[in-house]
């Protein structure tokens, strides 16, 4: 199991999953991200699946990330069981919320995780997990800058699309709509104040360049589900433009 640090601080890519398969998870993990989230909140991936993926991403050396279905204990604790090195929370939206999501993270007296001899046990002195919490309404960007001083919290995610539903503004607006680049800007701010690192889903490597520039630190790109439709879609394309042209 891998046992490394997750450095979050280091301009890091990471890969997304969203598809059930160690094979998938496999191949993902032999890129060279510097990590690879499972994706189970909007993932098809099942607590079943979540084991041998895990299992082949280890097999790469690559840290695995697990964005939980929710800000539960139960599904905290259970990725976390399975090995992974941090949960990314969803809806996190005050700091209560976000001190509910490290206490789940962590074992007494520090947290409140239940403890069982399985697969985080059986690597001794493997690190401790990284809570991740999301920010992805404008609730949660108000309230940045005391989600970001909860004690153990470890970093900050950026759900953009749902952070643009939430301003009225559509999916579209992160390109280039000055308001939602102004909610990016805060939530950046708010980190820095804490030394926390922050990170942001990206749909394009031109969005990691994009937000890059904007102050964030870490990044994933578009999910292996996303990237395999859109190369399907270009080569049929391709495929067809002869035709079409005779």
């Amino acid at each position: 199991m891998n046992a490394l640090p997750l450095d979050l601080t280091a301009d890091v890519v990471g890969g997304w999953l969203q598809l059930p398969g160690s094979a998938s998870a496999e191949l993902i993990g032999s890129v060279g991200f510097g990590f690879v989230c499972i994706d189970q909140q909007h993932g098809l991936i099942g607590d079943d699946a979540l084991l041998p993926m895990a299992q082949a991403l280890d097999s790469t050396g690559t840290p695995v990330v697990v964005r939980v279905t929710g800000n539960e204990a139960g599904a905290i604790g259970r990725a976390l069981d399975r090995g992974a090195a941090a949960v990314i929370v969803p809806m996190v939206d005050t700091a209560a919320d976000a001190a509910r999501a490290v206490a789940a993270c962590h074992y007494p007296p520090r947290g409140g995780r239940s403890y069982g001899p399985t697969r985080a046990a059986w690597s001794p002195g493997r690190p401790d997990p990284l809570c991740i919490v999301m920010a992805e309404t404008l609730a949660a960007v108000e309230a940045l800058p005391d989600i970001a001083a909860v004690e153990g919290l470890d970093a900050v995610f950026v759900g953009p699309s749902d952070l643009a539903f939430s301003a009225g503004l559509p999916p579209s607006a992160q390109v280039d709509d000055p308001g939602y680049e102004r909610l990016l800007r805060d939530v950046v701010s708010a980190c820095r104040a804490r030394n926390l690192p922050v990170g942001i889903y990206c749909a394009s490597p031109a969005h990691v360049h994009r937000f890059r520039a904007l102050g964030f630190t870490f990044f994933a790109l578009m999910s292996e589900a996303a990237m395999l439709r859109g190369a399907a879609l270009a080569h049929l394309a391709d495929s067809r433009q002869d035709a079409a042209g005779r």
